[in-house]
């Protein structure tokens, strides 16, 4: 791909901005491939007719997999509202907010020592979470946190029993991962771990159903090996699994070794948050604890600590109405996004929730001809 580069809208949370353009021409090029600063083909283009409009994307798999999905979104919900049929598009930020956020530390090789990062978090009123390799908890001095983190509104979640490469290469490697995990943490907290967070953020199919099959109601994954289910811009149903398992691909890790030789270190961080933000996409980061044998490219926790509440800092001074949910509560939001549906009756539409519905107090969103509406509560006219 040497010499290709991109040129392409910019993604505002109303990308239609432009849509008196469109109207004078049957085209508008709304992304091109450039190759030595000529136009070398159309990624994506819109094209109108007097009672008709196509979105076009210039590849089979559209743009599921990355944040131009707010196009779709947007083109169904409100694109030519006035003269042409729209549908409402139920929102992956709560109502009544503009940017949802979650973070995790993943517990591979220490718990304790995200005691530091925690505290100051809590002092920000901020959830907390923790996904555990539960081959930690033999040691006592882990214990503790966990139940404090519980006791203060955040999640833990399983990351394995033992952290093996692709949860153990088998779905009875898997299984016998997360169900000793979930057993072991079920135990020592006294609650429930519905959900799970991948090793490595390697996820392959066996390993979703094994946790399905383990009485897990959702995973957090990545995207380092192309594992099909967290390829998607969205996260919701895992294709195969029922609307009860959802999955949430997050690959966006706060490491210093991450951080930029520049004015502005965390640079990346706030662009990779200014993506979710436009795009009204659930905004997840992590970090690793410090452990005995490498700190992830941080010099010390007070490093650590400054640039996570340099990205706060920025995300609450970007945002109008931001929430901040633990990882547990985040993913109960999307069990019930994901089993949720607008059904029209007659001239209007009104919500169906399903299976998820008990996981969340959250109220749902949705956009229909230019107007976000609370749709929990009312029904939406067509």
């Amino acid at each position: 791909m040497s010499g290709i580069t991109w040129a392409s809208v910019a993604l505002e949370p109303r990308p239609w901005g432009f849509a008196q353009a469109c109207r004078t021409s049957s085209d508008q090029e709304l992304a091109t491939v450039n190759v030595g600063g000529s136009a070398f083909a159309t990624y994506a283009s819109l094209h109108d007719e007097g009672n008709s409009s196509i979105l076009w994307f210039n590849r089979p798999a559209g743009p599921i997999d990355s944040c131009e999905w707010r196009l779709v979104e947007d083109f169904i919900a409100n694109y030519r509202s006035d003269d042409l049929p729209c549908r409402p598009v139920i929102s992956e930020i709560p109502f009544g907010f503009d940017c949802a956020v979650t973070m995790r530390l993943d517990c591979d090789e220490d718990i304790e020592s995200s005691r530091s990062l925690w505290e100051q978090y809590c002092s920000l009123g901020i959830p907390f979470s923790l996904a555990v390799n539960t081959a930690l908890l033999g040691d006592e001095r882990h214990h503790s946190i966990l139940r404090e983190v519980v006791a203060s509104s955040g999640s833990i979640l399983s990351h394995s029993a033992t952290h093996p490469v692709n949860w153990g290469g088998s779905y009875q490697a898997a299984s016998v991962e997360a169900t000793k995990s979930k057993r072991a943490l079920e135990e020592l907290i006294g609650d429930k771990i519905p959900y799970a967070v991948s090793p490595f953020h390697q996820t392959p199919p066996y390993a979703l159903r094994a946790l399905r099959d383990a009485g897990y109601r959702g995973c957090v994954g990545g995207i380092i090996r192309n594992d099909p289910d967290f390829l998607f811009a969205r996260g919701g149903e895992v294709e195969g699994l029922g609307a009860d398992f959802v999955g949430h691909s997050q690959q966006h890790m706060l490491h210093g070794d991450c951080l930029l030789k520049s004015e502005d270190p965390i640079a990346f961080s706030k662009e990779a948050f200014d993506l979710a933000y436009r795009t009204k996409i659930l905004f997840g980061f992590l970090d690793h604890p410090f452990s005995s044998r490498y700190q992830y490219g941080w010099r010390d926790e007070k490093q650590r600590s400054d640039a996570h509440r340099q990205l706060i800092e920025y995300m609450r001074s970007v945002a109008k109405s931001p929430i901040f949910l633990s990882q547990g509560s985040a993913l109960d939001f999307l069990r019930r996004k994901a089993a949720a549906q607008m059904v029209r009756e007659r001239n209007v539409y009104r919500l169906e929730e399903g299976v998820g519905a008990d996981g969340s107090p959250l109220q749902f969103a949705a956009e229909y001809k230019g107007r976000t509406y609370k749709v929990s509560e009312v029904v939406i006219p067509v």
